[in-house]
């Protein structure tokens, strides 16, 4: 019997499961979304534009995630995740850039829970999500609009907790890291916990962010949740911003609905922001929208928004065209991959 024949196939076999084992344990996903819109947007003071934009949706991106099992139950994670213009083609970065500027982070994953390490959400913008018809993700969504949420923030280290009878708990500390200022400047602490029930969901999200100067801090604290009652799912939030060294002291409250047909979900708000310092700038607010599905992944969809500022107040859309009453009409394709 020639050994040398039979050693060459086992060998080759050997070879070939130990390659197919090292590529179970670790894996890269390439993901994104695409969407793109027809805009006509107006100031309320006879300022108006009719423009293709990116993102009504939810925000253009293309990102990569992965895992690797590192063994005896803990895996090796990262995400990077960046912001794509779909109108011209560009990146969300400075000058058009593309850059890992929604998400670039790294860490490692248990039955303890998981910590990260970089730029990502902070816990109370991730508490916030689930409180909004529109995903936090469009001029239609208050957290995105008159609520001023800070979604993300660097250099940060998070942990987050297993899910424990339907509760999970998150607490970040970003380094401020300001080169030539103040020791500690723009340092951010952050804290959630949602609880998720079958069809209720409910959260708070607190977070604490110190100026430029180190003289305060700017504080967010949110309280809310949703319910699906199948026919219809309710919505519901109210926020405090707060920084006594910038008189800011305002309330931000919503609520929504979403309403499924078939292929078909309808969506509303209505809102307020109330200032509740002496120049008592408020604003109030509504939005409607639909979004038809064309398949799992792509979907049509419109949105329309209004804000009406009172006493000098300066709330916008977030789209760059701001005034007394701005308002915001939209139509768009928005594809997932």
């Amino acid at each position: 019997m020639n050994t040398k024949k039979l050693i060459k196939p086992a060998l080759a076999a050997a070879l070939a499961v130990g390659a197919c084992s090292a590529w179970a344990q670790s894996s890269v996903t390439l993901y994104g979304i695409v969407d793109a819109a027809v805009e006509r947007a107006s100031t309320g003071s006879g300022v108006s534009a009719t423009r293709l934009v990116s993102g009504q949706g939810s925000a253009s991106r293309l990102g990569f995630r992965g895992t690797e099992d590192l063994g005896g139950g803990i895996r090796a994670i990262f995400n990077l995740e960046a912001a794509v213009n779909v109108d011209n083609g560009t990146g969300g970065g400075v000058g058009g850039g593309l850059m890992f500027n929604r998400q670039s982070w790294v860490g490692l994953v248990g039955n303890w829970g998981q910590v990260t390490f970089g730029r990502q959400f902070r816990p109370e913008a991730r508490a916030v999500f689930g409180m909004d018809p529109f995903d936090a993700g469009s001029v239609a969504s208050p957290p995105n609009t008159y609520a001023n949420t800070v979604f993300r923030s660097d250099n940060a280290i998070v942990y987050e907790s297993p899910r424990m009878a339907g509760f999970v708990g998150r607490v970040m500390y970003a380094f401020g890291e300001r080169a030539g200022g103040v020791s500690g400047a723009l340092d951010d602490v952050g804290a959630s916990l949602q609880y998720y029930n079958g069809p209720l969901y409910l959260a708070y999200g607190y977070d604490s962010l110190r100026n430029a100067t180190a003289t305060d801090r700017r504080k967010w604290n949110s309280f809310g949740g949703s319910y699906d009652f199948g026919v219809v799912k309710l919505y519901g939030a109210l926020r405090n911003r707060k920084e006594s060294a910038a008189n800011l002291d305002e309330n931000n409250y919503w609520i929504g609905v979403g309403v499924p047909i078939g292929a078909l979900t309808l969506q509303a708000t209505v809102g307020r922001v109330d200032d509740k310092t002496a120049l008592n700038r408020d604003a109030k607010g509504y939005s409607v929208g639909a979004e038809y599905l064309l398949s799992k992944r792509t979907d049509v969809y419109m949105r329309y928004a209004k804000l009406r500022n009172e006493n000098g107040a300066t709330f916008g859309l977030d789209n760059g065209l701001n005034g007394p009453s701005p308002s915001s009409l939209v139509a768009g394709i928005r594809h997932r991959f």
